[in-house]
C-alpha cells in the first residue's frame, strides 16, 4: 500500500474512533435518554459520615432507616432540580464517633465518591472534618448546633436544634411543675454533653430552678451508683440527663430508681428500649423531651416530608405515612428521633437545591442563607438564628413540640420556640455567662 493510501486509511480509522468515543461519552453521561426517549435521572450522592458502630451508634445507625425510606420515595418519581431530574444514592462511612476517622471519611466521600452533601452527628467528628469541608466548599449538616461557628460557613443545623431546646424544656417544666425547684444535671464530659449542661443551666436560672449537681462524668464510666448518689444528695426534684448517650441513660435511670428517687426526668432524647429494660414504665411517666413519634396527632397539618413543604405539599408525604412505612420495614426496631433527623436534613437540602436550581454545594448553601424562612420537618416554617452565641445564623429554629411520656410513649403537650426566650431582655447575657463558664463562648 502506498504512503498516500496508508495515510488516508489511518485518517479514516482515527475519525471513526473519535466519533465512537464521542458516542460513548454521550452514553456515559449521568443524564441520558432511554430507548423510549425518556431522560435517565442524574444521581445525587448523599454522604452519611456518622457513627454506625461503637458507643455512639444509636445516634447514627437508626438514621440510615429513615434516610433509606426518603431515598426510596424520592426515587419513585425523581426530583426536579433546575432543568434536570435526579435520583439519590446513599454513600455511608462509619466514623464510629471518632474525629480522626470522620476526617478520613470526609476526604473519601468528597474526593473519591463525589458526594453533594455530608451528614454528620456532630461534636468531635464535626470539629475534625469541617475545616476540610470548608476548604472544599462542601455543604454539611450536623445534629449539634453547638458545632456552628463563623469560620464554618457551609455547616448547618436544620433539624435537631440541640442544645437550644433545653431552654424550652426548662420553661415547660417550670410551667407544669412550679413546685419543682432543684435540678441535678448528669451528662458525659465531651463537646455534646457539656453543651447540654451550659444551656440547661442558663434556662434554670431564668426559671428560678437551683442547680444542685452539674459535674460531667467520664466517657469510660460504667458504675453510676456513686455518681447518682452524689447527684441525689441535695434532693433534686428534676434529673436532667442532658445529652447522655443511650447506654448512659439506662444506667443512670436504673440507679435513680434503685435509690428510691421520684421526680421529673428530662433529656435531649430517649432510648426507651434500653431504659425500660432497667426500670418499670411508671418510673418514666411524665418525663419531658422534644421528639414525638410520627403517629402523634399533633403533627397533622405540619410540613410534609419527602419532599418537605409548607403548607403540606400535594406531592409530599405526611408524618403518619413515614411512621407506617418505617414500622412496616423495621417492626422490631426501637424508634428515636435519630430515625428521621438525617432524612430531614436531606429534605431541607432538596428544598434549597430546588430553589437554587443547582446541586452545587455552594449554590445550595447560598439558597439557604438567602431564605428568611425555611420549612422544618417538625415545626413548619423556621427562621435562622445563632449569630449571637455561635457566631453565625445557621441554626434553623421553628416552633418545636414539647413531649411528656404518657403510658410509655412521648406525647405532644405543648409547642415552644427558643426565639421567644432569647427575645427576653437579659436572657442573652445569662446564656453568655454559662457558655463562658463551660468554655463555649464565641
Amino acid at each position: 500500500m502506498s504512503r498516500t493510501k496508508r495515510y488516508a486509511a489511518t485518517t479514516w480509522v482515527l475519525g471513526l474512533l473519535l466519533a465512537f468515543g464521542l458516542l460513548l461519552a454521550a452514553c456515559g453521561s449521568s443524564e441520558t435518554t432511554t430507548g423510549g426517549g425518556a431522560t435517565k435521572p442524574e444521581i445525587v450522592k448523599i454522604g452519611m459520615n456518622c457513627p454506625l458502630s461503637g458507643g455512639a451508634a444509636a445516634w447514627g445507625l437508626p438514621g440510615m432507616e429513615g434516610l433509606q425510606i426518603w431515598v426510596d420515595w424520592m426515587n419513585e418519581k425523581g426530583a426536579q432540580i433546575g432543568d434536570k431530574t435526579y435520583n439519590f444514592e446513599i454513600v455511608k462511612y462509619d466514623n464510629e464517633g471518632i474525629g480522626s476517622k470522620a476526617l478520613l471519611g470526609a476526604r473519601k466521600l468528597v474526593l473519591q465518591d463525589k458526594v453533594s452533601l455530608i451528614l454528620d452527628l456532630g461534636g468531635a467528628t464535626s470539629g475534625s472534618m469541617v475545616p476540610f469541608l470548608t476548604d472544599q466548599k462542601m455543604i454539611s449538616f450536623t445534629l449539634i448546633a453547638q458545632d456552628l461557628k463563623a469560620d464554618r460557613p457551609y455547616l448547618y443545623d436544620v433539624t435537631d436544634n440541640f442544645p437550644t431546646y433545653h431552654i424550652t424544656d426548662m420553661e415547660y417544666i417550670h410551667k407544669a411543675h412550679p413546685d419543682m425547684t432543684k435540678m441535678a444535671i448528669l451528662s458525659q464530659d465531651d463537646e455534646i454533653g457539656v453543651a447540654a449542661v451550659a444551656w440547661s443551666e442558663a434556662a434554670a436560672e431564668t426559671e428560678g430552678i437551683d442547680i444542685v449537681y452539674d459535674k460531667p462524668f467520664g466517657l469510660d464510666t460504667t458504675d453510676f451508683a456513686p455518681i447518682v448518689t452524689a447527684a441525689l444528695k441535695n434532693d433534686p426534684d428534676i434529673i436532667n440527663l442532658g445529652a447522655c448517650y443511650p447506654e448512659y441513660q439506662a444506667l443512670i435511670c436504673e440507679q435513680a430508681y434503685l435509690q428510691g428517687w421520684k421526680g421529673i426526668i428530662t433529656s435531649a432524647c430517649w432510648d426507651f428500649g434500653a431504659i425500660l429494660a432497667k426500670v418499670p414504665p411508671e418510673f418514666m411517666e411524665g418525663a419531658v423531651s422534644n421528639f414525638p413519634y410520627f403517629d402523634d396527632p399533633g403533627l397533622a397539618g405540619k410540613a410534609s416530608i419527602a419532599p418537605i413543604g409548607d403548607p403540606v405539599a400535594a406531592n409530599g408525604h405526611t408524618h403518619l405515612e413515614f411512621w407506617n412505612e418505617w414500622k412496616s420495614r423495621w417492626p422490631d426496631h426501637g424508634y428515636s428521633e435519630i430515625v428521621w433527623e438525617y432524612m430531614a436534613a436531606v429534605d431541607c437540602w432538596l428544598w434549597a437545591a430546588q430553589k437554587a436550581g443547582s446541586i452545587v454545594p455552594e449554590d445550595v448553601s447560598n439558597a439557604l442563607e438567602s431564605s428568611a424562612e425555611v420549612p422544618h420537618t417538625l415545626g413548619g416554617m423556621g427562621q435562622w438564628l445563632g449569630k449571637d452565641f455561635f457566631g453565625i445564623d445557621h441554626l434553623l429554629a421553628p416552633t418545636l413540640p414539647i413531649t411528656e411520656i404518657q403510658s410509655g410513649e412521648p406525647v405532644i403537650v405543648d409547642w415552644m420556640t427558643v426565639r421567644d426566650w432569647l427575645a427576653v431582655p437579659g436572657n442573652q447575657d445569662i446564656l453568655d455567662k454559662y457558655l463562658d463558664k463551660w468554655h463555649l463562648s464565641i
